[in-house]
């Protein structure tokens, strides 16, 4: 595949299982100790998969859940964020700069955080009561296994989601499965980069726990590394403004997730066959998940989505414009 390292990935997967026991332990000793609430907060690409356990969260617990953006976090506070919080961060670099003030911020408040991130030495882990460690060399999907581990352990331990047994251990058999669905979706994304790389302008949909990476692919892929013009809307706000613009040449790109709010998204689909001619729908249904029980298709169908959109999508769109996925103007140039 272009742009791919199967060994590389596979090494990844071997490591990100042997961080699995790290993440628990951290869920544990929360537990533990207790929490009033959860907070997630950072910035982002880094946000995306924590928008998706946020949108989760919504239909399997009524545990205070709560995501940030860091940057509005730190400026404008939150009452609910108090010493009995826990705050959760993730950057893989570790030096995200509004991810290690709002982390040492709160260690200043005596708030406990768990950073996410690749070294124990970076600014963030510091900055952490607890760090748990990005092993992997690629793959968002990989982040999301550890967020995953942490969290939905967390709920299990205060009596939520019952199936975390089998949902932890089934976690594992996760990567296997993105990597053959890279493989099915890398033709079908060849395919989409040469017909619309040239697009002066993308709409794209989707919504409710797909929205994050909808966000992500639409932002920090084709905006902050493809400069490429686009505009994300979720399904359900879609008819409220966005779909005025939509004719028959418009692009149009759809998300469409496994959960409730699928509906929706059937909603945009049926709209958009009738006005362009240039709907293309990304339906995670499309792709197995062997040895993972359906019931849990529709939390983990974003991580479906993330790596056949940022990875596959991403690495055919980068070869079509010639622009380097590496290449900022702006970002990380210089002070803002």
């Amino acid at each position: 595949m272009l742009s791919f390292k199967e060994d590389e990935y596979k090494t990844s997967e071997k490591l990100i299982i042997e961080a699995r026991p790290i993440a628990e332990q951290v869920a544990e000793e929360i537990n533990k100790q207790g929490y009033s609430n959860i907070f997630f907060a950072s910035v982002g690409g880094s946000l995306a998969p924590m928008m998706v356990i946020g949108e989760i969260a919504k239909e399997i617990t009524d545990a205070p859940v709560y995501v940030e953006q860091a940057a509005e976090l730190l400026i404008k506070g939150n009452k609910k964020l108090n010493k009995d919080s826990i705050v959760i961060t993730l950057s893989k670099s570790g030096d995200t700069k509004e991810s290690v003030a709002i982390a040492n911020w709160c260690k200043e408040q005596g708030i406990r955080v768990v950073a996410i991130t690749k070294k124990a030495e970076s600014n963030l882990a510091k900055a952490a009561k607890w760090h748990i460690p990005m092993r992997h060399e690629n793959g968002v999907e990989f982040e999301y296994m550890l967020l995953f581990w942490l969290f939905f352990k967390l709920l299990h331990l205060r009596g939520d989601f019952a199936d975390y047994p089998q949902f932890g251990q089934q976690l594992e058999y996760l990567p296997k499965n993105l990597l053959e669905a890279k493989k099915q979706f890398d033709p079908k994304a060849e395919e989409i980069a040469q017909k619309y790389h040239k697009s002066n302008y993308m709409i794209w949909v989707g919504g409710a726990e797909m929205w994050g990476e909808v966000y992500l692919f639409s932002m920090c892929i084709l905006e902050e590394m493809q400069w490429l013009k686009t505009k994300a809307v979720s399904s359900a706000e879609f008819f409220h403004g966005t779909l005025e613009l939509v004719d028959k040449d418009q692009p149009l790109f759809l998300v469409k997730g496994e959960g409730k709010a699928r509906a929706l998204d059937d909603r945009v689909e049926r709209f958009a066959q009738k006005v362009t001619d240039n709907l293309v729908v990304i339906d995670t249904k499309q792709f197995p998940l062997n040895q993972i029980d359906d019931k849990f298709r529709w939390i983990l169908a974003p991580t479906v989505c993330s790596t056949i959109l940022v990875d596959r999508l991403a690495a055919h769109f980068e070869k079509c414009t010639g622009h380097s996925l590496d290449i900022r103007r702006y970002y990380r140039q210089f002070e803002y």
